[in-house]
């Protein structure tokens, strides 16, 4: 059971940091976009990425590669020691909330509560598919765990520390959803890079 439970870890893991990798990807291709640096399609897309130009020829991509650099940065930063890697995770991680917190303020205020007509727009079976694509946010919480000898009181201090970190990314999470569909339709958003979308519809073309 013990092997069994080791090896869904690696896959759990694995997919996350695939889907994560991915993502981070379509963020840096628009942020390079920003200062006018077009990465070819075919360097930030998989094989099995199709898309059709304007002569109408089909054409494939060949390797995500700002993903592929991504994992081999956070790779390296791991070998080179645990210190290291907890120091670069907790400065992330401040940048993150940061990014998330700014992004709330700037797009509250270009919210159109038209958008979120009708609230479900796929019923409760959208709702169960969600729920299936999002436990991806929540890969992680369970690595606390793996603290346990370094916590002055484990019975006590993990409890706290994955529950208060679990409360405070849903809250952030339905957050954001809630103003990223906000200004931008939600059918829109089906892009590597929606909140660089949402921001750029509210006008915060530097977002």
């Amino acid at each position: 059971v013990a092997w069994l439970i080791g090896w869904a870890l690696i896959l759990e893991y694995a997919v996350g940091a695939i889907t994560v990798a991915i993502s981070w990807s379509g963020y840096f291709v628009e942020f390079m976009r920003g200062f006018g640096v077009e990465v070819p399609k075919a360097l930030c897309n998989g094989y099995f990425a199709t898309w059709v130009d304007a002569a109408g020829v089909t054409h494939h991509g060949l390797l995500n590669v700002p993903a592929v650099l991504l994992v081999a940065a956070i790779t390296t930063l791991l070998i080179v020691g645990v210190k290291e890697s907890a120091r670069a995770t907790s400065i992330i991680v401040l940048l993150k909330v940061i990014v998330v917190l700014i992004f709330l303020a700037l797009g509250v205020g270009y919210v159109k509560p038209g958008n979120w007509q009708p609230f479900l727009p796929f019923g409760w079976s959208g709702v169960v598919a969600g729920a299936g694509v999002i436990f991806f946010a929540y890969i992680g919480f369970d690595a606390v765990t793996t603290m346990s000898e370094e916590a002055k009181d484990p019975k006590r201090d993990l409890p706290r520390g994955i529950l208060a970190s679990l409360a405070i990314c849903t809250v952030l999470y339905i957050l954001v959803s809630g103003v990223l569909t906000g200004i931008v339709p939600y059918h829109q958003l089906n892009v590597p890079a929606p909140v660089a979308l949402a921001l750029r519809a509210a006008g915060v073309n530097w977002g």
